[in-house]
């Protein structure tokens, strides 16, 4: 019995076992339609895939299923919500997944705090501007659509400014934290009029209070990781810089009149795999309203 017993429970922890690598690699699409008065007839129906936390991962041979999956939702343009690459992993897997992405469709990028504490980063950023995709650094572009455009803004994740190893307490690095993105949403919507429909990206979706001060009206956002492990009714067990049983790790949050829409990414930077929160490629469609 006690035999049985083990190889029953072996063969269940290999299936689970299985079952999680397995899904780590099912790509997954979700609508987002976001409806507003600030966006002209013109605009209706623009298409923008989020693309987050990468992290240096790989979805098929020179990730041809990624990318055949991108081609296949035919975006109007990318947005990269930053942790392209996994700390001081090289920079080749990334860049030519960018290269063939941008052969395609405008990409924008903003940064993430795997690339604040790369020393590949120095690396990583010429070689993307060389494939033609605009970094969004505390500032903004207009994106155009037959004669009738949107503010598209872009902050760098705040551990840009903090170097590490450091002297703060944990509380006076999220103070920290909280004053450069301050200080960046400023910077980077300068100059915007109120009546434009501005739409931020963003690494860190724990600093929707911010957001929600800033004059953005939508924010994509990554970091979180769906929360790792999800369970039912929860935001998922543990999102980086929220610690366990987080508030904001996946979907669409709304407050104040804003939008926030929080990708659960597609790779993973820890040795805990992603349970139950296959990776996510959000799709944002822009409505007139």
């Amino acid at each position: 019995m006690k035999n049985k017993f083990l190889k029953v429970t072996g063969f269940a922890a290999l299936a689970f076992t299985g079952y999680a690598y397995w899904s780590t690699k099912q790509l997954r699409t979700t609508n987002y339609n976001i409806a507003s008065t600030k966006i002209a007839p013109e605009l209706d129906g623009f298409r923008i895939l989020q693309l987050s936390d990468v992290h240096g991962d790989t979805f098929g041979r020179y990730n041809h299923r990624l990318i055949k999956k991108i081609w296949a939702i035919d975006p109007d343009i990318i947005v990269v919500t930053g942790d392209l690459l996994d700390g001081d992993e090289g920079i080749n897997t990334a860049i030519t997944l960018m290269r063939k992405l941008a052969r395609r469709y405008p990409i924008y990028y903003v940064t993430g705090n795997h690339e604040a504490r790369s020393a590949n980063l120095e690396d990583l950023l010429p070689e993307l501007e060389k494939a033609g995709i605009t970094y969004l650094q505390n500032q903004h572009v207009h994106i155009e659509r037959d004669g009738k455009s949107f503010a598209l803004a872009g902050i760098d994740d705040p551990s840009m400014l903090i170097q590490k190893p450091h002297q703060f307490t944990f509380a006076e690095e999220i103070a920290r934290e909280e004053e450069i993105v301050q200080a960046e949403l400023e910077e980077a919507t300068a100059g915007i009029p109120d009546s434009i429909f501005t739409f931020l990206l963003s690494h860190r979706p724990e600093k929707w209070p911010l957001y929600q001060q800033a004059p953005v009206d939508l924010v994509c956002c990554g970091h979180a990781h769906g929360g790792q492990v999800r369970l039912p009714f929860t935001e998922g067990l543990y999102a980086p810089h929220q610690g366990f049983m987080p508030k904001w790790t996946a979907g669409l949050k709304e407050a104040n009149g804003k939008a926030m829409i929080i990708s659960r990414g597609v790779g993973n930077a820890t040795l805990v795999p992603r349970i139950f929160n296959e990776p996510d490629l959000p799709i944002i469609i822009l409505r007139h309203k």
